[in-house]
């Protein structure tokens, strides 16, 4: 009978272990995990507890005491502008009326009851479709500059592919007004030595949006390549050995094996291109003229006119309400992305 006792003893006590183990890991995802990933420590390690001398040694405060300063200027000029104005989109105010009144939600109804931010948003929906669409190209490149077998002329493409990084994006855009402009355009002044009539690639309403795509050739991001390229160097050689053997064409490589396994720098820099897409004003502001209007303004563009206007008073309420939709609708359209890729894996 004793023994009978003692072995359900045993029993239990077996079976508590792993209870037991899973409870001890969940107070370590509560509480050390959380400071293990602050302080970049492996959790496993210092189950036991977290030796702060060897983390506070004379490395690890160097360490933070370089970075003190990126993270100062992040908080200062990122995170306390953010908190800011999620605050004041509640509140309306004008250089008449200096004082911030709160309104509530009363800046976010003026919006979504505004005629002009509807249309917006059907300029707002082209550019972040065609921004999607766009991304191929610079894959593409990054998959042909990959597949170059010469180190040396690999290196060379590579430069010539961030040699355009170094002038501001704002001079190309300039560049392409002097190029298309109606009359001292160097097309339109081709098209008419050809015979052809001048075409208002910056005056026509219905053009002028595509007149802004244009200026992207060769729609290739060299940033963007070069996440790319770092993601296709770091697949083992093994993995194109066996295509090889297995008799795997060019074709096929792209779609079973470099686009899949370059999906998490894909997803990366597509959280860049939604968020681009959906806040996009700064182009469209360089383009922008009263006769294109309607074609050209978006969901970012109106809130720069609100807070920034021509002529009258600023409402910087109705500013700020507004931003803080584009950053919620960039969120949700993004964590969407993210889950689909996710399901997609």
């Amino acid at each position: 009978m004793t023994n009978l006792i003692d072995n359900d003893a045993v029993a239990r006590e077996v079976a508590e272990r792993p209870r037991r183990r899973r409870t001890s890991r969940s107070h370590l995802r509560l509480s050390r995990r959380i400071v293990c990933l602050l302080l970049d420590i492996d959790p496993e390690e210092h189950r036991r507890g977290i030796r702060w001398r060897r983390v506070f040694g004379y490395t690890s405060l160097m360490g933070i005491l370089l970075a003190l300063p990126a993270l100062v200027s992040n908080v200062l000029f990122d995170w306390v502008p953010m908190v800011d104005g999620i605050v004041r989109s509640f509140f309306t105010w004008s250089d008449r009326n200096p004082e911030p009144v709160f309104v509530g939600l009363g800046n976010f109804e003026r919006v979504l009851a505004d005629p002009e931010f509807h249309a917006s948003l059907k300029n707002m929906l082209f550019f972040l479709v065609a921004y999607l669409v766009l991304m191929f190209p610079t894959i593409i490149c990054s998959v042909v500059l990959f597949r170059i077998q010469n180190s040396r002329l690999q290196y060379i493409y590579r430069v010539l592919l961030c040699l355009p990084m170094v002038v501001p994006a704002l001079v190309f855009t300039l560049t392409w007004i002097f190029i298309l402009g109606y009359d001292f355009g160097a097309i339109n002044n081709l098209l008419v030595s050809l015979g052809f009539e001048r075409v208002m690639f910056l005056g026509d309403p219905d053009l002028i949006k595509w007149t802004i795509l244009l200026t992207g050739i060769p729609f290739v991001t060299a940033n963007s390549a070069l996440i790319y390229l770092g993601g296709l160097n770091g697949i083992s050689e093994s993995v194109w050995d066996a295509a090889k053997l297995d008799g795997v064409g060019p074709v096929r490589t792209f779609f079973s094996l470099e686009f899949p396994l370059i999906i998490g720098q894909f997803k990366l820099n597509l959280m860049g291109v939604i968020g681009a897409g959906i806040t996009v004003y700064a182009t469209q502001l360089v383009f922008y003229n009263a006769s294109v209007h309607e074609g050209l303004i978006t969901p970012g563009l109106l809130m720069y006119f609100k807070a920034f206007p021509n002529t009258g008073a600023p409402d910087y309420g109705y500013a700020y309400a507004l931003g803080l939709i584009l950053f919620l609708l960039a969120l949700a359209v993004s964590l969407l992305a993210m889950k689909f890729l996710k399901t997609r894996d």
